[in-house]
């Protein structure tokens, strides 16, 4: 058992180094990237009445008041339960995320492009809706994936959450109020504070 808890620490010690690494790689994009630019002029060329409808809606899943109400429910269902420990561990992860990505942002100083589909305030890099939804949705998967039981229902449950983080990036993206590589470094930014949180948490004495 012991040697399996190893094993785990060790991959989130892997995937936290790999993915801060990525990160920085991102950070330098954002100084000088052809293919932002490039994303950023062809992206309206995809612009659809029924896909900005789509891209609006899910984009607003990550918004500042959805992934407050989501994380009041979730917060309340831990409670609930008294998994006391685990509250934690979702309160370091959503309001550390939450504070890095607003540090880095006011050190980066990036304006966001000029052709946007959504008006959207404050600097670029990273993206806020993309590391957060991240961390969100990827705390949730790891809290509550071993609560069900069933095979197909579990990996559906998991695979739902990935594909709506994945979606949330994209549709930054998609209405240009992100640079290609902000909502890259946004996922990178969260895997990295999510992979260390857990290790944080993981350390810590009940």
């Amino acid at each position: 058992m012991s040697k399996k808890i190893s094993k785990r620490k060790t991959c989130y010690i892997l995937a936290s180094v790999f993915s801060l690494l990525l990160f920085l790689v991102m950070l330098r994009e954002a100084f000088d990237s052809i293919i932002d630019s490039w994303m950023s002029e062809r992206i309206v060329f995809l612009w659809s009445p029924f896909l900005n409808k789509a891209m609006i809606f899910i984009t607003s899943i990550a918004s500042p008041l959805a992934l407050s109400i989501l994380s009041v429910a979730v917060l309340s269902v831990l409670i609930y339960k008294k998994r006391f420990h685990q509250s934690l561990l979702f309160l370091i992860g959503m309001i550390g995320g939450l504070m890095l990505g607003l540090l880095i942002k006011s050190i980066v100083h990036r304006a966001r492009p000029q052709n946007t589909l959504v008006e959207a305030a404050g600097y670029s890099f990273p993206s806020g809706h993309a590391s957060m939804a991240l961390i969100f949705f990827s705390l949730v998967i790891y809290l509550f994936k071993n609560d069900i039981k069933s095979v197909i229902p579990k990996y559906s449950f998991i695979i739902g959450n990935i594909t709506l983080f994945l979606l949330i990036g994209f549709s930054r993206v998609y209405l240009n109020v992100h640079w290609f590589s902000d909502v890259m470094a946004g996922f990178f930014l969260g895997l990295f504070w999510l992979t260390l949180s857990i290790l944080i948490h993981s350390t810590m004495k009940y």
